[in-house]
């Protein structure tokens, strides 16, 4: 058959096939639910996973992965979820206490305020301010009850959602154990022209991913047990502590504004603890979340996390916003890795498919691998003095890591191919596409 008809129907089959999986995908979204929670943790568990298997067979490093997750999740569920459930239950009895103490309290301030007005304008300032009032705290009760509830509606409202719950430890436990043959099959699917292209493009998505999630997960359990310790030295029960650093640390999933909307429950309590009007303790709890606000982003974040996105705060705020209009809460906690994934994929595509550069070049080029490949060139680099080394029978130099981004661009840059497939034991560097037409 001819080659240009050939790729035709290659073009028709492979599109016909990507339109089907999203009209699926569509279609299937609220089911799949549990299935995007696995891979979030096949993302934490691939490196564990892949440590052990240099010491373990593969199935056994999962197995005993398995164990400490489960171990994880009896602990949590003997000793966490029965404060967390019944702190919850105990902030929602109290909300309406809460409100109406506030109201009352600003009813009484705003009464003050009126008797220094005067006589014709004291009775409709007074109207105005109590309505306002009034549908003020009704507001925020029910954005917050209504939230709470959509969420859980989202998780749980569909048949697929429970099933996907006893299905997924095995989904998971083949995902680890048989990635790289997956991988291996799904590049033999790929034309040979275009493998390399996509192994790169799939590293990008996978760094961008892989490096988000786990730097979010650890800064989120860090500032959880940061707000613990803090509110339990000014005086707060343990039960209470322990329930609003939960709190604290699932907002931290959301950058920015994260820190900001996991301190105002603890003000909140605060503020009620002893009767309203406890400013001393809530001023203290704005001090301890201002220390973690300072540890986190001094400490934590840029050491731990790494500032995986590479986004400017102001691009961060502003696409929380619209990923909360587009799909609520779920949109605004993956709003930022999604933009940054599309930026990298889009500097990917212009050198390439603009610039006319080579896929490694192109791949140099992207924020979240630039650092990574300069890396992989210096131990390319060490590899190759050491074997020369080793030939002429002297000490191996030591590689100096070029300081500069000019300096970085004049050295060949060399990639590891993992999770590809492995590379043939030759002097040269084989790619994955060279690899594959090989085999």
């Amino acid at each position: 058959m001819n080659p240009k008809i050939q790729n035709r129907w290659r073009i028709i089959m492979l599109g016909g096939a990507l339109v089907f999986l999203g009209w699926l995908l569509w279609r299937t979204w609220h089911g799949l639910t549990p299935f995007i929670i696995g891979v979030v943790l096949a993302f934490v568990l691939m490196p564990l996973v892949d440590g052990l298997n240099r010491f373990l067979p593969r199935a056994l490093a999962i197995l005993l992965v398995y164990i400490l997750l489960i171990g994880a999740g009896a602990a949590f569920v003997l000793y966490l979820l029965p404060i967390i459930v019944e702190q919850s239950k105990n902030l929602i009895n109290n909300m309406p206490s809460y409100a109406n103490e506030t109201q009352n309290w600003l009813n009484q301030t705003f009464k003050e305020v009126q008797q220094s007005l005067p006589k014709d304008f004291q009775q409709p300032f007074t109207d105005s301010i109590n309505n306002f009032s009034t549908n003020a705290v009704n507001f925020v009760r029910d954005a917050i009850i209504g939230s709470a509830t959509g969420l859980i509606g989202w998780l749980f409202g569909t048949i697929g959602f429970l099933v996907g719950i006893f299905i997924i430890p095995f989904w998971l436990f083949f995902v680890l154990k048989d990635k790289a043959r997956g991988m291996r099959t799904f590049y033999n699917l790929i034309h040979p022209r275009l493998r390399e292209d996509v192994y790169r493009l799939l590293r990008i998505v996978a760094d961008d991913l892989n490096s988000y999630i786990r730097g979010q997960l650890f800064v989120a359990a860090s500032v959880g047990v940061l707000v613990t310790i803090g509110l339990l030295i000014i005086s707060f029960d343990a039960s209470t502590a322990i329930f609003l650093g939960f709190i604290a640390g699932l907002f931290e999933v959301l950058p920015i504004v994260g820190p900001i909307l996991g301190a105002i429950p603890s003000v909140v309590v605060a503020l009620f603890t002893g009767g309203f009007g406890n400013v001393d303790l809530a001023l203290k709890v704005v001090l301890v979340f201002m220390i973690i606000q300072q540890i986190e982003g001094n400490l934590l974040i840029p050491k731990i996390a790494g500032d995986s996105t590479k986004l400017h705060p102001a691009v961060v705020m502003l696409v929380i916003i619209m990923g909360s209009e587009v799909a609520g809460l779920p949109g605004a906690i993956v709003a930022v890795p999604f933009t940054a994934l599309a930026r990298d994929l889009y500097i990917y595509l212009y050198q390439r498919l603009v610039l006319g550069a080579s896929p490694l070049e192109a791949e140099s080029k992207v924020p979240s691998r630039a650092d990574d490949i300069a890396l992989e060139k210096k131990r390319q680099l060490q590899r190759q003095l050491r074997r020369s080394a080793a030939q002429a029978n002297v000490p191996a130099p030591e590689i100096i890591h070029p300081s500069t981004p000019a300096e970085q661009e004049e050295e060949p840059v060399d990639d590891e191919e993992e999770p590809g497939p492995p590379k043939k034991k030759e002097p040269e560097e084989i790619s994955i596409g060279q690899y594959l037409d090989a085999s």
